[in-house]
């Protein structure tokens, strides 16, 4: 089985959703035959460098909201965020285009596929993703920046020249334009957006149960002749 998710760096439901597919996918009882591909989605396609005023100033001048309605927003995820005992600093975020880091997710599916680590929830494109997220929300990392992607990386493994050459590839660039491209082609507006073997869709910051029974039923569409059991099942 295969998920497709469209996701940005800069989107904390994204970083909350995909956490809890990881979640349920470690559970499941066919993890090693479900691959994850994670598709850039850029909510700020025409940022080009960070800026200096905070995530909250930010989000209500481009929003079109006032400070108040920003911070009850905010607030919403934030506590949605602690239940899963991460605490988000928007007074540390910085806001900065992602399409860097979206490379370097890249760049980690490209060792994934070397190494044959394709399947299961901790792949390290799904390892490097969520880092790359908290890096972000949690310690106050710029994610644009060379230096900050490069230390992302070494707690990896990767070699910091590795990641130099696929922030200077051209194709790598293609590959994150024509991942959001096609998002919107598709009709994606937001994120996080989950695509479970291009039959079911999930939008939206998800519990860990709903991947749960996301999971089982994708898997018995796709293979009715070797289902699997789980809280769908178990609920009937």
């Amino acid at each position: 089985m295969h998920i497709d998710i469209w996701s940005d760096i800069a989107c904390p439901w994204s970083y909350l959703g995909v956490r809890h597919l990881r979640q349920a996918l470690s559970d499941f009882p066919r993890k090693d035959e479900v691959s994850v591909r994670v598709h850039a989605y850029l909510l700020q396609p025409e940022l080009d460098h960070a800026l200096e005023e905070s995530e909250p100033d930010f989000l209500a001048r481009t929003k079109g909201m006032s400070r108040e309605e920003v911070d009850q927003a905010l607030e919403s995820v934030s506590a949605l965020a602690r239940q899963d005992g991460i605490e988000l600093d928007w007074d540390a975020a910085i806001v900065a285009p992602t399409s860097n880091a979206h490379r370097l997710v890249g760049l980690a599916r490209e060792i994934d596929i070397e190494n044959d680590t394709t399947t299961g929830p901790d792949t390290l494109e799904l390892r490097v993703h969520e880092a790359l997220q908290r890096a972000r929300f949690q310690y106050g990392m710029d994610v644009s920046h060379p230096e900050s992607l490069i230390n992302i990386a070494q707690d990896f493994g990767i070699d910091g020249s590795r990641v130099l050459s696929a922030l200077e590839s051209q194709e790598t660039a293609g590959e994150v334009f024509s991942d959001f491209q096609i998002g919107v082609q598709i009709g994606i507006g937001a994120v996080p957006v989950f695509i479970f073997d291009q039959a079911l869709m999930m939008e939206g910051t998800q519990p860990k149960i709903a991947f749960e029974n996301a999971l089982v039923t994708a898997w018995n569409h796709s293979n009715p002749d070797d289902p699997v059991e789980g809280p769908v099942a178990k609920n009937d």
